[in-house]
């Protein structure tokens, strides 16, 4: 039973791996085969098909990514120092030279059955909330309509800034883009 666990976690490291750096559509059942090292039947054993596949790994990204929101959240820190935590997420996936999981893939989300779209806008959600609960502590007076749009800008520009600092092969793209976002929240 723990090989079996430990191939199934091998294949979903390895299709999260695969996602982040060649999108969902750049890989197959045939790549994670190779890098694993097991039959593509095995992975079927797993996964019956790419939809679950994609189901899996988005939901343990997004688990993982909560755990390290919450933990962002115990800290006794100001709003800012949070948020420059919320950055730093972010920097490491490009430091791997990776993009978000979840960012990756929306940029494919017509593709996608719903279930996957599902699972894909329920991370954005969560980080949105997260978002304007941090900033609801810079200032309970905002209107919270007005923090969930502050909300949708900060992840719109790590997002961007990410893809562009990836594109060009520059960090310093994305490390504008935060300093300047995190210069306009202080206005």
């Amino acid at each position: 039973m723990k090989k079996l666990s430990l191939t199934k976690d091998h294949i979903l490291d390895t299709a999260e791996e695969l996602i982040q750096t060649r999108g969902y559509n750049g890989f197959s059942y045939a790549d994670i085969s190779t890098i694993v090292g097991i039959r593509k039947a095995s992975i079927h054993h797993h996964f019956p098909n790419k939809t679950d596949l994609a189901i899996e790994v988005i939901k343990r990204y997004k688990d993982q990514f909560n755990a390290y929101l919450q933990t962002i959240s115990g800290e006794k820190t100001s709003w800012s120092d949070k948020i420059r935590a919320y950055i730093k997420l972010y920097e490491k996936v490009l430091q791997e030279d990776k993009l978000c999981l979840c960012g990756m893939l929306a940029s494919d989300i017509e593709t996608f059955p719903l279930e996957v779209k599902m699972e894909i806008r329920h991370f954005f959600s969560d980080n949105i909330a997260w978002l304007t609960k941090v900033l609801t502590s810079r200032n309970d007076a905002i209107p919270k309509k007005q923090l969930n749009q502050l909300s949708w800008h900060i992840i719109s520009s790590l997002q961007g800034g990410i893809m562009m600092a990836r594109m060009y092969g520059k960090r310093g793209i994305f490390s504008l883009t935060s300093e300047e976002l995190i210069t306009n929240l202080k206005i």
